[in-house]
């Protein structure tokens, strides 16, 4: 019913007089309901980044009248940080999640966190000397809003997971490149071939389930054809130990990777598909040792360590041909081991791969000798707002900076059966969503002014009826 009604709503584009006001009485109710079940998934994303790992120089500092420093606003609190001073090289800038400040002379800048973004929460109006700032590093599911080149174009500064953005986080998940040729948890293949009498070839393991990459129904239909250990909570037939049971937790812990180690084959989906959109569900089998089948980025091919080093759905034309891929790499040791060189040769040829890690400037996993990309992406901000501080203070011309479609945006939701846009739960529709939010958005900023929760939602569906989007 509620997506007979919502498809209803988005996609009829003549509207009769006789029935217009019930048809936008059902758009508001159902749009209100589209927007909490957003909310709820968003809440809902497996592996959410921790800010533990975040700590500010000097907490809870006041700003002077007299301290001549850009003040840079965290519109969406993420740091915790109420108030403090931050050096980057020559560089200084004051940093705080306070909005009092909006009004601040000496402000120069808002930093969003994407998953909390929210188009009826924004610095309005804004100021030519505004700039905003983009950090996410998560699942286009999140927030589609971000694979819309009208919000895209908003920001200045962009710390994402796409090669194209100021600060490329794409190997976000990768702690260091010796985790790769590791044989820390590494079983050779005659081994795994006994303990083959007892477990499956394949390994799946996730704990969010329905997402936009339709990943549980191309693995269901695996099931069908070929033994798959499945762990998590999506289409379980193993229970993992009860005190392995908490993703957010446990998926990085040494006893699961000993557990996955095992196996000859992870399949390693994404929930969502997007360029360079790379997790751990690529990293964890490439570092225990297991072959991972992979989905999701379909540039995976530029970071692979070896071109051989994972499988990829997409050379597949559905289940029935992967299956049978990955029984005859079952039964033939010397083809199944071409997939592990990085393992039993210590091989990596990616110099893409190489040069990125050597000149990555931040680290994971609460390294103490690295800055995470928390302080980088702030630091990125400080210095360029404070160029542009000392140009105002000497009437110079600022330096212009723009993010583009391409720091983010990323495709609307296809079934990875049918790659078609239907049958995919209501991803499509919440992409569809955040079309029209797009440009209501562009609508409500170029009247110079800020905007209510009630105008940004009555110009929503003003466009569902004109069928603008």
């Amino acid at each position: 019913m509620f997506k007979f009604f919502y498809r209803f709503c988005f996609r009829k584009r003549n509207f009769r007089s006789k029935v217009a006001l019930l048809i936008v009485g059902i758009v508001i109710v159902f749009y209100i309901l589209i927007i909490t079940l957003n909310e709820i998934e968003n809440n809902l994303e497996e592996e959410p980044i921790s800010i533990s790992e975040f700590q500010s120089i000097n907490q809870a500092q006041e700003l002077s009248k007299d301290d001549k420093y850009p003040i840079v606003i965290w519109w969406t609190p993420f740091t915790g940080d109420s108030g403090s001073f931050k050096k980057c090289g020559h560089n200084k800038c004051f940093f705080t999640d306070q909005k009092k400040y909006f009004s601040d002379p000496r402000t120069r800048a808002f930093l969003f966190y994407g998953s909390d973004f929210k188009p009826t929460d924004l610095p309005l109006p804004r100021s030519p000397l505004h700039d905003w700032a983009l950090l996410h590093e998560e699942s286009p599911k999140n927030n589609f809003l971000f694979s819309m080149e009208k919000v895209m174009k908003l920001f200045n500064h962009t710390a994402t997971f796409r090669r194209e953005s100021d600060l490329p986080l794409t190997l976000q998940y990768l702690e260091s490149l010796e985790k790769i040729p590791s044989t820390k948890y590494f079983v050779p293949t005659s081994a795994k071939n006994d303990k083959g009498k007892t477990i499956a070839p394949v390994v799946y393991l996730h704990s969010d389930c329905n997402t936009p990459s339709e990943r549980d129904s191309y693995v269901e239909e695996l099931m069908k054809i070929m033994p798959v250990d499945s762990y998590g909570k999506c289409l379980q037939n193993k229970p993992l130990p009860s005190h392995l049971v908490d993703p957010a937790r446990n998926m990085l812990s040494h006893e699961v990777f000993e557990l996955l180690s095992q196996y000859k084959f992870h399949l390693a989906f994404e929930n969502a598909v997007c360029d360079d959109y790379i997790t751990e569900k690529l990293w964890r089998p490439l570092t225990v040792g297991s072959v991972p089948v992979y989905f999701g980025s379909p540039s995976v091919e530029d970071w692979l360590p070896n071109p051989e080093s994972a499988i990829l759905i997409k050379n597949f034309r559905n289940p029935k041909h992967l299956a049978e891929h990955l029984m005859s790499l079952h039964s033939n040791t010397e083809a199944y081991e071409r997939h592990l060189e990085h393992k039993t040769k210590g091989k990596i040829t990616n110099q893409r791969l190489k040069d990125a890690m050597a000149q990555r400037d931040w680290g994971i996993n609460n390294d103490p000798n690295q800055k995470n990309f928390i302080e980088c992406f702030e630091c990125l901000v400080c210095r360029r707002v404070a160029e542009n501080f000392r140009r105002d203070q000497k009437n110079i011309e600022r330096l212009k900076f723009r993010s583009r479609f391409e720091h983010y945006g990323c495709p609307k939701p296809v079934g990875n059966n049918t790659l078609k846009t239907d049958g995919v739960g209501w991803w499509p529709e919440l992409y569809d969503k955040a079309v029209y939010e797009a440009h209501a958005m562009e609508n409500l900023m170029a009247k110079g002014r800020n905007y209510s929760s009630t105008d940004f939602y009555q110009e929503v569906i003003d466009l569902l009826e004109n069928g603008a989007g």
